[in-house]
């Protein structure tokens, strides 16, 4: 057998446990108070203790107590073991909600104990479900997925055992891959999906009905005597209903009597005794047995007519043999109810006098057609012994389950028996429960005394100063710290608290004390006493274990120092937030932990944006840059760092600042913070940078306008014979127009080094980037050549920029003549590209270990476009 079990597996059909049988339990059980279920095949537990819990949660929504017992049975001893431990690790009852798992469960380490409430309710016993006695007296067995395994006969001796255990009203909660067999007759269905059944009790045919008061005397199907009105009349006891009811039957309806769906009197009604004729043997209420055998075709027509049509059918002027002789009477036969479906097939017969037709009333009138009415009556006659066949094989069938039943009454006998024993055990069962309850006891006393001792102690030698009030503010409890304000002794218990006199400047303790008590709500106050010291005091009402509020509880806490540092704090907190200077506070690894408001107003980074970002994110500093490195070393071996840094504000622009960074030690001399001071400089740096721009750009131009002048004068003469080269017709001529270009760009360079001498506007124009580059390659082309380098240019046709042509030629021919120059036998490739960013772009190229050429324009251009050219070695 597979032991798979899990607490409320299938949560569905628990469910509808706790929804729709539980309420039926304990309705039936409001007088006894008593409920007893048994879990069969209980594993490990974990079924048995859901059912505790789905008990344990119904019971405590009723107004009285009632008591539950379970007995969890299961064949392996080592299961129940287990079981009655009721440790289970979290992976087990993860499933289950948090309430519950606060409730019925007490953490321990990793594991998860059973609490003790539920424990008690559970009795864990090994059992052989086949070999040994049941429990008796059950309202619930659950006997989910353990008959599967067992073999049909097993199965019907196990299902028997419950059906002889519970209770006429109880439950049997099976497996969903379970079913009764051939129990169908014992069990009725509550829930087919969830095999949910209800204990069928032996109960004589429910056909009969109350026709007069509820009261009277009911008769039934194959009852010997025959009861005249008078006589149902005597049986019951006598009351002024009774009388008229009586009254009404016997003088004022006609005779009559009700035939249920068999054909069965079931009543009597009126002075019928002068139409009833007893047959001979055994006594029958059969109606065709009690009347003139003369008539009784035409009652049989008359009746399956009503009950087809469903209409009243009246028969005139029959003539039938009656205890007084010969009579003609109007036979009446007519539906007994049209609205109770409960009465579908009952029929209503009254003999009332012959009439003569004088007028057609509302009555549907039959005549007497014995002839017809034969012929359909053999046809009826021979519907009716083929649906008494059917009912015949019912019958046998009925009678093999009562065989059966016979021979689980024997079963039941000897169970019976056995059960004596069990019942012993279970006595002894509950006696070794006693003697480990008293043990329990026994530990809980020893518990509360050490609690009590505990207690003691911590009232004593605790520092906050502590009042137990109960509902009318009398003293229940007081600590020895709250005497220092309060004059209060043990002899003052049960005093109220208004007749104490106090040391505080507080007039409303015993109204605030009230007030918690009504409104449940806590009060905190800070109060001060006579001599100037400071307390906190809180008031809170006082719950008892039940979450019921006996009173409220005071305390009192001295925080006159706490209040002093608090106001030093305060003062030292105005003194920073409201400093010039930017003030930064760090934590060893360089993390910010608060700014104060002038670095916002400077930098633009919000107090939340700055907190827990590194120090380095609001400073500028190129990677080569070490001095941040520096000065976090500094610091770090606790010495004062200063010098100038420059800063980074949210938008983008830099400032520059004088810091100060000092280290902020604790009481044993440990680094436990940074503290950065600084002061925006931007102004007096820009100024220095102006007066040192002023001074050199007067020393450049006076140089410029020197070195311009000695190169303008064989540039004149170069050009002019270059003109007269070019004059003539030959194959150099694009050549010579490249050096023509070229002599006009040295003159273009010596005109710039004049304008040093004199600054003059620069003029921007938007220049295609093709053109350009193939002019710098078609101008280095034969240098490449001799160096045997071969340069190419991956370009993308319509790129245009805004610049100075000549100044642009110039850059790419510096670049391109270092890469040359710098190339090496082991160089095999450098490539590069261009593409537009926003705003201004500049080129940036170096030379690599693998042979990549970058160069770099100064720093305020260095967020532009990156350029890469591929010079490949022709080798």
């Amino acid at each position: 057998m597979i032991g798979v079990t899990n607490f409320f597996r299938d949560a569905e059909a628990f469910r509808i446990i706790y929804d729709k049988v539980l309420p039926l339990i304990f309705e039936r059980k409001s007088l006894m108070k008593e409920i007893r279920v048994w879990v069969a095949g209980c594993s490990t537990g974990e079924e048995a203790y859901s059912i505790a819990m789905l008990l344990r949660k119904y019971a405590d929504q009723m107004e009285v107590p009632y008591h539950i017992k379970i007995f969890a049975t299961d064949l392996d001893k080592e299961a129940i073991a287990y079981a009655s431990q009721g440790i289970y690790s979290e992976s087990i009852i993860n499933h289950l909600s948090e309430d519950d798992m606060n409730r019925f469960f007490i953490k321990d380490d990793d594991m998860f104990k059973i609490s003790k409430e539920i424990r008690k309710m559970v009795v864990f016993a090994p059992q052989n479900i086949i070999k040994d006695p049941p429990f008796r007296n059950l309202d619930l067995i659950t006997c989910r997925n353990m008959l599967i395994y067992l073999q049909p006969e097993m199965q019907m001796k196990a299902l028997s055992l419950f059906r002889f255990a519970l209770n006429p009203d109880g439950f049997l909660f099976l497996g969903p891959s379970e079913t009764i067999g051939r129990f169908v007759n014992q069990f009725e269905p509550f829930d087919r999906r969830w095999n949910i059944f209800t204990h069928r009790q032996s109960k004589q045919n429910n056909d009969s009905l109350r026709f007069a008061t509820e009261n009277e005397t009911v008769f039934q199907g194959n009852i010997p005597p025959v009861l005249g009105p008078s006589a149902v009349r005597e049986q019951q006891p006598h009351g002024r209903l009774d009388e008229l009811q009586g009254t009404l039957t016997e003088e004022h309806l006609s005779p009559g009597m009700i035939v249920d769906r068999n054909n069965n009197v079931i009543h009597l009604n009126g002075t019928i005794n002068e139409y009833l004729m007893l047959a001979q043997g055994k006594p029958s209420w059969n109606v065709f047995k009690m009347l003139d055998s003369n008539i009784s075709l035409t009652l049989s027509s008359g009746i399956q007519k009503v009950r087809e049509y469903k209409r009243e059918v009246v028969y005139r002027s029959i003539m039938m043999t009656t205890n007084y002789g010969e009579r003609q009477v109007d036979l009446h036969i007519r539906p007994f109810s049209m609205k109770n479906n409960s009465y579908d097939k009952y029929v209503l017969i009254l003999f009332e006098e012959a009439k003569e037709l004088d007028r057609e009333d509302l009555l549907v009138l039959e005549p007497m057609q014995i002839d017809s009415d034969v012929k359909s009556r053999i046809l009826e006659l021979e519907q009716e012994l083929q649906r008494s066949d059917e009912r015949l094989q019912a019958m046998v069938e009925e009678l093999e389950t009562s065989n059966e039943e016979l021979q689980a009454t024997n079963e039941e006998l000897v169970a019976a028996t056995e059960e004596l024993q069990s019942a012993n055990e279970e006595l002894q069962s509950v006696n070794e429960e006693l003697v480990t309850m008293n043990t329990e006891f026994q530990f809980k006393i020893q518990e509360l005394i050490d609690v009590n001792n505990d207690m003691s102690n911590f009232m004593g030698s605790t520092r906050i100063g502590t009042i137990f009030l109960d509902k009318r503010m009398c003293i229940r409890r007081i600590t020895p710290a709250i005497t220092k304000e309060i004059n209060l002794m043990e002899v003052d218990y049960g005093r109220p608290i208004e007749h104490i006199s106090h040391q505080f400047q507080y007039y409303s303790l015993v109204e605030d004390a009230k007030h918690v008590l009504q409104t449940l709500e806590p009060l905190e106050k800070e109060i001060q006493s006579v001599d100037g010291t400071w307390y906190s005091m809180r008031i809170l009402p006082y719950r008892t274990e039940d979450n019921f509020t006996s009173g409220v509880v005071l305390t009192f806490v001295d925080i006159t120092d706490l209040k002093a540092v608090n106001e030093e704090l305060l003062k030292l907190s105005y003194a920073v937030e409201q400093s010039p200077s930017m003030t930064v506070i760090m934590d060893v690894a360089g993390r910010i932990e608060y700014t104060n408001p002038h670095f916002t107003e400077v930098t633009d980074f919000g107090a939340h944006e700055a907190k827990g970002q590194g120090i380095h994110n609001f400073m500028e500093c190129s990677p080569d840059d070490h001095m941040l490195d520096a000065m976090m070393r500094t610091v770090k071996s606790g010495e004062m760092w200063k010098g100038e840094l420059t800063g980074c504000k949210k938008n983008g622009d830099l400032y520059w600042e004088s810091v100060k960074v000092i280290p902020i030690k604790d009481k044993k001399g440990e680094i436990i913070h940074f503290v950065k001071l600084s002061e925006d400089i931007s102004d007096r740096k820009n100024a220095e940078e102006m007066l040192r721009k002023t001074e050199m750009l007067s020393a450049v131009g006076q140089l410029a306008a020197g070195i311009a002048h000695e190169i303008r004068n064989p540039l004149t003469a170069l050009k002019g014979f270059t003109k007269l080269l070019s004059s003539k017709e030959n194959s150099n001529k694009t050549y010579i127009d490249i050096m023509l270009d070229e002599l006009d760009r040295i003159e273009q360079i010596v005109s710039e080094l004049l304008v040093l001498a004199k600054p003059q506007a620069i003029d921007f124009v938007k220049n295609e980037l093709e053109p350009i580059i193939e002019d710098v390659m078609m101008l280095l082309e034969t240098q490449a050549i001799m160096n045997n380098v071969e340069i190419k240019a991956d370009l993308r046709p319509g790129i245009h920029v805004l610049c100075v042509e000549n100044q642009l030629k110039q850059v790419f021919i510096n670049v391109l003549k270092n890469a040359i120059e710098r190339c090496q036998a082991a160089v095999r490739y450098t490539s590069a590209w261009p593409y537009p960013k926003k705003g201004p772009w500049s080129f940036s190229s170096r030379i690599t270990e693998q042979g990549f050429l970058r160069a770099s324009l100064p720093s305020w251009a260095s967020r532009s476009i990156l350029r890469r050219i591929r010079v490949r070695d022709l080798d």
